[in-house]
């Protein structure tokens, strides 16, 4: 006993230290979560032997027969929430399963986004971890690494024809792949856009911005008081703050010149000319007065609260979060539209699996491909406001003034860069965010803020 409990704390070390690398696991609570564990009975590490594995299988096989089979889930979404339309479809889709599937029920608990996938790593090794866990896409390689999920062909994927498969086929469903397998369907898609008013465009004469010269100029023009409101209005939102925060333009500014952020052996490529004439831009953008000076410290939420209250012409942020922003909106909800980012759009979303440690693995299986159902994705559409997962659903959609937005985000999702989930990239939002503070806060000379961001990542990460 004492040298299977030694074991298991070994294991949760190794997983703890490879949140930072990859050779062998990942973690970056930086991009993408918070209450309790899963109940899950006996410590079983996820190295467990197949043997024991099959005769897991065989018992919880029993246990669904005797209705007592309980699929627990780890999401930041919550299902009691009913002011949020992701969480509504969430509730729906559980309450069809329980009742389609009598003997198994569905247990979310709540997490904070931002710990939910470091914690189930740690989760694993001490046989607590959930059935089925959201992971955020920068911390994907080093779940997998793991071990920690279940090849989905074991579930139900080996089951399904080639149409199916055609019909979910993208880059997010690629991006969960390993050696031919898939571990992962991904939910809640994202790209980080531009979010603009369309009736303060209108009324200014300008076009959507594409290039970095138009953002700048359209932000010029939507910069100055409201006439209506009365508002000291700044032409474009931006959010500094390392916690709580998408991606900053700095971002995309490196994507749109050299094509990526990263060089080929996975360490940081930013302390370069491309970097500082990105940095550039942005201090000019503050000290053109288009976006406000307090920035460096404000966060993405707040940000978006208070491009709702009309304090922003445009702000950069994920697309996922329109249908929210227009239900709190103080002008009128359908003027708030989405662009792609000069250069094109940072991918971000969530990719869902099921533990290979889990007692109830097929019962999970069950759940996870309720969720991607062809009636479920038309629930995260309709009452969540999501891009469709399935290219069925989207044939099926009219595309108005009212969802074109949508369309902003599937081309988004054909367009948009990917960080690669064969090494961790942990901290690069968070690098690339202390290190604009440190040139608007400190004065700190950009090339040297760089350098320290190129270090700091390299380091964490074990390049």
């Amino acid at each position: 006993m004492k040298m299977k409990k030694f074991a298991s704390l070994f294991l949760a070390s190794v997983m703890c230290l490879s949140l930072v690398g990859c050779g062998g696991s990942s973690s970056d609570a930086s991009s993408v979560g918070t209450t309790d564990s899963g109940e899950e009975s006996g410590t079983e590490s996820v190295a467990a032997s197949e043997a024991e594995s099959v005769t897991a299988d065989k018992e919880n096989a029993g246990d669904v027969a005797q209705g007592n089979a309980e699929v627990t889930m780890w999401t930041f979404l919550d299902p009691a929430n009913t002011s949020n339309g992701r969480s509504v479809a969430l509730s729906q889709m559980i309450e069809e399963f329980e009742e389609e599937n009598p003997g198994i029920t569905v247990k979310v608990e709540p997490q904070d986004y931002t710990t939910m996938t470091a914690k189930f790593l740690a989760a694993t090794a001490t046989g607590d971890a959930p059935d089925i866990i959201w992971c955020a896409r920068d911390e994907l390689c080093g779940v997998l690494d793991a071990g920690a999920l279940e090849p989905l062909e074991n579930l139900f994927l080996g089951e399904w024809s080639a149409e199916d498969i055609a019909d979910i086929d993208d880059s997010y469903f690629r991006f969960g792949e390993r050696d031919g397998q898939h571990y992962v369907l991904s939910l809640s898609k994202n790209a980080i856009v531009v979010y603009y008013r369309s009736d303060l465009l209108e009324a200014a004469g300008k076009e959507i911005p594409a290039t970095w010269e138009e953002l700048f100029d359209v932000a010029t023009a939507l910069t100055g008081k409201d006439e209506t409101t009365g508002i000291d209005r700044y032409g474009l939102g931006q959010a500094f703050s390392a916690v709580g925060s998408d991606s900053p333009l700095l971002a995309n500014y490196f994507i749109d010149k050299q094509g990526d952020l990263f060089a080929e052996d996975g360490t940081a490529n930013w302390a370069n000319e491309i970097g500082v004439a990105g940095i550039d831009w942005i201090a000019n953008a503050i000290d053109s007065g288009i976006t406000p000076a307090e920035s460096v410290n404000t966060n993405g939420e707040d940000m978006l609260v208070e491009f709702q209250s009309g304090k922003y012409g445009m702000v950069v942020g994920g697309a996922v979060r329109v249908p929210t922003i227009r239900d709190a909106v103080s002008y009128e909800p359908k003027t708030v539209q989405i662009a792609e980012t000069p250069g094109g759009c940072i991918l971000d979303g969530w990719f869902v699996g099921v533990w290979s440690g889990s007692e109830h693995k097929q019962e999970a299986g069950k759940f996870l491909e309720k969720m991607y159902a062809p009636e479920s994705d038309q629930k995260w559409v309709e009452l969540g406001g999501q891009a469709p997962v399935r290219k069925s659903t989207l044939e099926s959609m009219t595309i108005d003034d009212s969802n074109k937005y949508l369309q902003v985000m599937l081309d988004a999702f054909e367009n948009g860069w990917f960080v690669s989930n064969e090494m961790t990239y942990s901290g690069w939002k968070t690098n690339l965010h202390e290190c604009i503070q440190a040139v608007l806060g400190n004065n700190t000379d950009p090339m040297e803020a760089l350098q320290t961001a190129e270090e700091q990542f390299n380091s964490s990460n074990n390049r």
